[in-house]
């Protein structure tokens, strides 16, 4: 981040799903000196889902329209579900609905579309309250979601993209409405994971992974506090 569309086109070849997405994260060098490049994201976004719902057909919110976003658009499409995108440049999240066969919603769309439907989950894919010393990225501890909007899904989970810190507002906010809260920390192993196979050709250790990742977090956020 923020260069996974970007390297696309430095690439001499990605795998059959990072040339749908758009968007690489994960990039080996062959013996002939080429670099390939794959897309994990979408596996961190799907294997944590998949674990506690039913994908097809079920309804998703996803926020955001950049590198992440597409990642989990396009891997939820793939696994047949109805997905919307509401962004906050509204051309870019249209852009993204069109090419996934998606539907791009707006602010103002999501009252009376509620009235018919609910969510089963929302995916916050931008970087809205991350804060990360160690990649000198320091961003607004703000919220992509008001309070009212999120209550107004009626989603049971909120997937939280954001793994630093490990409690964005976004999941404070979440958690007083009642929802089930899907971290940040397990969507960046399942990814972490994938990447371990794909460099590796081994199986990822994926318990021990979330562990030192939880207690990485943890130390990060006493830390802060000192």
């Amino acid at each position: 981040m923020p260069y996974k569309e970007e390297i696309i086109k430095h690439l001499d070849n990605t795998d059959p799903v990072t040339a749908k997405i758009g968007a690489c994260n994960t990039v080996i060098r062959s013996q002939d000196g080429k670099l390939y490049g794959f897309n994990t994201d979408v596996f961190g976004v799907l294997r944590p889902l998949e674990a506690r719902i039913t994908i097809k057909d079920s309804n998703i919110l996803v926020l955001g329209a950049g590198g992440a976003a597409r990642a989990a658009v396009f891997g939820l499409r793939e696994r047949g579900a109805n997905v919307w995108i509401m962004n906050r440049t509204a051309s870019a999240g249209q852009r993204l609905a069109k090419q996934a066969k998606a539907k791009y919603l707006g602010k103002s769309q999501l009252k009376p579309l509620m009235k018919k439907m609910q969510f089963q989950a929302v995916i916050n894919a931008t970087s809205v309250g991350m804060e990360d010393p160690g990649m000198q990225v320091k961003l607004s501890k703000d919220t992509p979601m008001a309070e009212a909007e999120l209550k107004l899904t009626g989603a049971r989970y909120l997937m939280e993209m954001v793994y630093a810190p490990a409690e964005t507002k976004l999941m404070k906010i979440a958690r007083g409405l009642g929802m089930e809260i899907i971290s940040g920390a397990e969507m960046f192993v399942h990814q972490g994971a994938r990447q371990f196979e794909i460099w590796t050709g081994k199986p990822a250790p994926v318990e021990d992974m979330h562990r030192v990742i939880v207690t990485a977090l943890a130390s990060r956020a006493a830390a802060a506090k000192k």
